[in-house]
């Protein structure tokens, strides 16, 4: 038992001759020969490999592994003499470190390599660059991509909120906002989203897609939001308002960009004289102005999928814009148009046994430019949804229900092309065949 004590004792000896050998050592730049920027991913979870902890994390530059610390017995110190791994990042501070000499890397914004790697992990602009976006844009692997239209990994699971992210993207003084600010002093939620606008729009991506798994499991771990089951017409409120609380400044632009009123009064019609208001009349504000489709029955009469009904936008739109002929009615009237006016297409009955099987398919008829009260919009994105078979738990391929697909068309104003967004995969589409699929949220942008 003495020997073996004495045996362990003199080990440890040796191994801490050996660090602090290591440590008294110069740090060698050379080691910056052996980062791998292929391996790096900073759209992950910023967590600890080896103690799951979130704080004091350090992401190893040669393996893209994340480790915490930098003293001595810190899992990252121990990495890298173990795998003779050097090059660190604080993934908090954005500063770089050589370990295990725990020397920080200085004037490292002259040294092009680390410049890519700060910049993928929190990418910065000045207003100068956002005036040729969007632009072709090459990953490491020399794939082409747009930025501003980006596809994501992990569609099966968060595709309603891929869809919201890219419509926020794209209000440009939203953009502007997240794009030229930092909010390393405001709240980690705005400071997280930030980050994915940020991303979106970044011409120096490792890869031609993005990951937001990190950001929308903050929402459901920090911020109690349930993530399943949901469309993008919910999680998008639930992001204006979760905005408007978390940041005055943002709570300003969007009232002013996005913030439409509606009057609703109602109206009885008499015979011997003009309309009258009957009832008390109410200004109410909105994000998002749902349009009611004409009621509909699947299949009913022996129809098939090829006789889905269809219906104007214009004639959804005059709830709004005209006065109902009944005689006594609830009227609608718009009295305050925003700079983007969203849409909503109600196709849900959510107390259905099967919501999606039983949805309303009527589709939308609309052009690329719409005319509402004088005032001239173009549509500037447009969400649509599509179905994926569910098997039936019975085995009867017709008991199943669907699942829902969200799939998302953006205008690039710079090329007036139309692009889809389908998970990692973005396509050309043309503006003419747009309204052959179940359009559920549209974004207008008011024209001067």
């Amino acid at each position: 038992m003495e020997v073996d004590n004495k045996r362990r004792h003199s080990e440890d000896e040796l191994k801490q001759e050996a660090v602090k050998k290591i440590k008294s050592q110069e740090p060698n730049y050379a080691y910056l020969e052996t980062v791998v920027r292929e391996k790096l991913d900073f759209d992950s979870e910023k967590i600890c490999c080896i103690t799951l902890s979130p704080l004091n994390v350090y992401c190893c530059l040669v393996c893209g592994n994340y480790y915490q610390g930098r003293h001595e017995k810190s899992p990252a110190f121990i990495h890298s003499i173990d795998e003779n791994h050097h090059v660190f990042l604080n993934l908090t501070s954005l500063k770089f470190y050589m370990l295990p000499q725990n020397v920080q890397i200085l004037h490292d914004g002259e040294v092009q390599l680390l410049n890519s790697i700060k910049f993928a992990a929190y990418p910065t602009y000045c207003p100068k660059d956002l005036e040729d976006f969007p632009r072709q844009c090459f990953d490491l692997s020399n794939r082409t991509y747009l930025n501003g239209f980006i596809g994501f990994t992990n569609a099966a699971t968060y595709d309603y909120a891929h869809s919201v992210l890219l419509l926020i993207s794209h209000m440009v003084p939203v953009r502007d906002h997240f794009l030229l600010n930092h909010f390393d002093n405001q709240g980690e939620f705005i400071k997280r989203l930030s980050i994915c606008v940020k991303k979106i729009w970044s011409p120096k991506l490792f890869k031609h897609h993005l990951s937001v798994d990190d950001f929308l499991s903050y929402l459901k771990v920090r911020e109690g939001l349930n993530l399943n089951p949901i469309d993008p017409r919910l999680f998008l409120l639930w992001l204006f308002n979760k905005i408007c609380l978390s940041s005055n400044e943002l709570k300003s632009i969007l009232n002013h960009s996005c913030k439409g009123k509606v009057k609703i009064a109602k109206v009885e019609n008499k015979p011997e004289a003009s309309e009258s208001v009957t009832g008390k009349v109410i200004v109410k504000p909105f994000w998002v102005l749902t349009l009611d489709l004409p009621e509909f029955s699947p299949f009913e009469d022996g129809n098939s999928v090829d006789d889905l009904p269809q219906i104007n936008i214009t004639k959804l739109l005059t709830k709004f814009t005209k006065s109902r002929s009944s005689s006594t009615s609830t009227v609608f009237e718009l009295t305050r148009l925003p700079q983007f006016l969203i849409f909503h297409f109600n196709r849900f009955d959510r107390n259905s046994d099967h919501p999606v099987k039983n949805r309303n398919q009527t589709l939308v008829e609309f052009s690329s430019e719409l005319e509402i009260l004088h005032v001239k919009y173009r549509l500037k994105a447009n969400v649509v949804h599509v179905v994926i078979k569910q098997p039936s738990t019975d085995g009867n391929a017709f008991n199943g229900d669907e699942k829902s697909h969200w799939i998302t068309q953006l205008y690039d104003n710079k090329s007036e092309k139309w692009i889809e967004i389908d998970g990692i995969n973005t396509t050309e589409r043309e503006a003419e065949l747009l309204f052959l699929k179940e359009t559920f949220i549209q974004v207008w942008e008011k024209q001067e």
